[in-house]
């Protein structure tokens, strides 16, 4: 079974990564807007139904902008670590 990986976007302008097999797939952060991110993914062949979760390596706006749509209109669960301060 193969494993891809692939940087949507990487820089100040937002972060999201793809990584998955031929089943199914995760995001690492999703700092960009939900219509961005299905763009990306489809101009690399990559099938956004086959996401079952969105990982969050931290809370700044270019690592998250894009959640709240994706999670909602695709029905992903967001992981994340707050930290208390």
């Amino acid at each position: 079974m193969s494993l891809y990986i692939a940087s949507l976007n990487s820089g100040s302008n937002g972060n999201c990564y793809y990584i998955g097999n031929d089943n199914e797939a995760v995001l690492i952060d999703a700092g960009l807007s939900c219509r961005e991110t299905e763009k990306r993914m489809k101009r690399l062949g990559l099938w956004i139904k086959k996401v079952k979760a969105i990982f969050v390596s931290h809370e700044h706006t270019d690592h998250i902008f894009g959640i709240p749509v994706l999670s909602k209109k695709y029905q992903l669960p967001v992981y994340i670590n707050v930290s208390s301060r």
